[in-house]
């Protein structure tokens, strides 16, 4: 059985926007009635869900790593519920143990804004990610701001099944192109490439 990193596993699960990018490009070259704009949507949220599972698995891989000795803050302010001690006094590998408990604390919150990432990761003792992934503050702020459209975007296609919502709209499908998936395809790679280079 191979050994999963974040790394390879985020490839395994990008390949999905990639396929739906694929599939949408032979379907067009069918000239086919059908609205296939749905895959370019739906390779966004398969890209924005490789993204957000890979900085959760960026997490869960680190944080078994620790002792009790060398915890990053964050992870030693970490709150577990009394009745969890026995599991840790009765564990032979204590790093599973908290594995497990950041694991299913992380399962209800979404890794998919700045914000939240950055103090996910700091479980995983990696502080100041967006400042060491990009030290120029203006193409720190570009990163970021097309980190926002894309997940905004992201949430447009989940939450309001892609259409506009203002009165006057007629609640139209938003545009969506192959360009524009692909450029955000690749931006998620570019980011994890820059992370895996800061945080190996």
């Amino acid at each position: 059985m191979p050994v999963h990193t974040p790394k390879s596993l985020f490839e395994l699960n990008i390949q999905s926007a990639q396929d739906c990018l694929r599939l949408y490009e032979g379907l067009s070259k069918l000239e086919t009635k059908m609205n296939i704009r749905w895959l370019l949507r739906a390779a966004v949220v398969f890209a924005v869900s490789a993204l957000d599972t890979y900085f959760h698995d960026k997490v869960k891989y680190r944080v078994g790593r620790f002792s009790l000795n060398d915890l990053p803050v964050q992870l030693a302010k970490f709150e577990i519920p009394i009745r969890e001690l026995t599991t840790w006094d009765e564990a032979q590998r204590k790093g599973n143990v908290l594995r497990n408990w950041v694991t299913e604390h992380l399962s209800v919150r979404p890794l998919q804004s700045p914000s939240a990432i950055a103090e996910g990761l700091k479980l995983a003792g990696i502080e100041s990610l967006w400042e060491r992934i990009e030290p120029n503050p203006s193409h720190r702020r570009a990163l970021l701001e097309e980190f926002n459209n894309l997940i905004k975007r992201r949430n447009q296609i989940s939450h309001e099944g892609d259409r506009q919502q203002s009165r006057r709209s007629g609640k139209k499908l938003r545009p969506i192109h192959r360009k524009m998936v692909r450029d955000w395809i690749k931006y998620i790679e570019d980011l994890v490439f820059k992370v895996e280079a800061a945080f190996p």
